[in-house]
Order: structure tokens, then sequence, then C-alpha cells
């Protein structure tokens, strides 16, 4: 998105695992390619530590076994009702899965994916680290997380009346504004705008401005028109904790959607093995699901400094 238009989601990619996380995921892929006519790639890789300890002399009827057994299990979800009528496609592979993903992704001009986590912590996410995340992180499509705290069944309705964006006003945050607008619009939804600051010294308070005088300054800054066609945003600057502010305002106001700035990683596998990047730990701990836009520039090469406002 290049502009403040409508959404456009014509390819939808969901990866899945086939683990009680990625069910998770199943009504929003469902919902989000009913609404934009879209066509759904359902994708599951056979990563490699699954095969490779089989003899390469069988590997390759091993393998094709156990695509047969994965395409059986994608049919079966695809039978559900909520899919009935979408356009699909199955995508089949095996390798290293963050690789085969971007492949999968680059190949079908993927615009947006969908995928659940098991929202990993601590010692369990240094040592196995988490591939949600590293989709999240280094995919230049937007990405659809649906974490652990996420309540929904597999086959329930999906409503989006009330979206909440956070942003840190940061060189690359301009895409993620974008859509947080444009859902808004697509959906008729209210839109919560949230800004949080750490230090109560710095901006808005340093510049005496009223929160919304603020907060408008800053979007018209970065593209924002002056008229969005009925969308009036709630305005919010608050002082404190990025990640303990974004979840309590996300659950008092019930949103639906929350939509997140991800700055680009040099290193997105070790970002994954690490505790404490805070887009990530939102998905893990939100109660809705969680947008994550990459930035258009910036490349960060340890910790997310996201939601930091003076970077």
């Amino acid at each position: 998105m290049n502009s403040f238009e409508n959404v456009r989601f014509k390819r939808i990619l969901l990866a899945t695992d086939f683990s009680a996380a990625s069910e998770k995921a199943l009504p929003y892929a469902a919902a989000l390619s009913r609404h934009f006519g879209a066509t759904l790639y359902v994708a599951h890789v056979i990563a490699t530590e699954d095969y490779a300890h089989i003899p390469p002399s069988v590997r390759d009827g091993a393998l094709a076994e156990m695509k047969l057994q994965a395409e059986r299990r994608i049919t079966g979800l695809l039978a559900v009702s909520h899919f009935r009528g979408i356009p699909h496609q199955i995508v089949l592979d095996h390798g290293d899965v963050l690789p085969v993903l971007s492949l999968t992704v680059e190949k079908n001009n993927i615009d947006l994916i969908v995928t659940g986590t098991h929202g990993k912590h601590g010692l369990q996410k240094l040592l196995s680290g988490s591939m949600a995340e590293e989709i999240f992180r280094v995919e230049s499509p937007p990405v659809l997380a649906v974490g652990p705290e996420v309540a929904i069944e597999p086959q329930a309705e999906v409503h989006i009346k009330r979206i909440l964006y956070v942003s840190d006003f940061s060189p690359g945050s301009r895409p993620a504004m974008q859509y947080a607008f444009a859902l808004a619009k697509e959906y008729g939804a209210h839109l919560y705008f949230l800004h949080v600051v750490e230090d109560i010294w710095k901006e808005p308070a340093s510049t005496r401005m009223p929160a919304d005088a603020f907060c408008r300054l800053q979007l018209l800054e970065r593209g924002l028109p002056e008229s969005m066609e009925g969308i009036e945003p709630e305005f919010m600057v608050e002082f404190g904790s990025p990640e303990e502010l974004t979840l309590e305002i996300a659950e008092k106001c019930e949103v639906q959607l929350l939509v997140l700035h991800v700055p680009r990683t040099a290193h997105p596998a070790l970002s994954a093995h690490i505790p404490g990047p805070v887009a990530y730990n939102l998905v893990s701990h939100a109660r809705c699901p969680v947008l994550g836009v990459r930035g258009t520039s910036e490349v960060t090469e340890g910790e997310s400094t996201m939601l930091n406002p003076h970077d």
C-alpha cells in the first residue's frame, strides 16, 4: 500500500502446522478471504528436522507419504463450512521452513500471511525459537498472528468492530498507519490510536500540546490526509510501559484487531530465539490477533525498539 486507499488482499497465505495454535488462525483466514474475495493458499512445510533422521535410501518415499497425509489434513480443514466457495490452493513442501515460505510468498505474490503461534517464552523460546516470529519479522507482506490468548473456535464468526493502532512515529511506521486506517474504513470499525511515551519529560509533554493535537500533527507530517471519509480516531497518549499499556488498553476497549509497526531485523532467526521483543510479546499475550506490518526502510541489529518514540 503506497497511499491511504482501500485494502486489497487478493492472495492470502495460511501457514499451518496442524497444531491447536494453528487452528485458531483458521476462522480469520476464512473470514478475510471471503470478505476480500481473495484466493487462499494453505501452506504446510515439512521441517528438515522431521525427516533428517530417515535414511536417504527411503527418504523420498517417506516424504511423499508425509505430504499425502498433510494434503488429507488440509482437505479436511477446507471441508468445513467457513471455507466453502473460497478459491484455494494447497502448498506442500519440505525443507527449512522460513526459506520455503519466503519462496512461496514471492512466487505467488502473497498480500497477507495468517498464522497461529504457540507463544513460547523464556527458556523454551530460547531453545526452540518461534517460527511465527521469524515470519512476523522477515516477510514483506503484513502478517496476522493469532496468539494463544485469543479465544475463538475454528468455525466461529469473525467480527472487526474496534481496531487499536499503536504508533511509535518512527520513519518506517507509515505502512502500519496506512493499514490501520484502511482497515477501519473497510470494516466501518472504530479506530483507537495509541502512542506510548516511557519518559514523561519527552513529547508530547515537552511540547505542552494536547494528545489529540499532538497525534494529529504527527500523522499529518507522515502523509495522513486531512479527511478520512468519516474515520475519526480516538487518540490516546499514555506514559509507562508500552507492552503493559497496549495490552491493558486493548482489553479495556475490547478491540478485535491490534495493528503494529514491526521493524526489520538483520538477523530474524536470532531474534526468534531471544526472549523479549515487544511485538512478539504482544502477540503472545493479546486477546485479539495482531497485524504486524513491516517498516519500509529501517533494519535493526538487535532487540526491537518498537513503541519507543525516542529511538
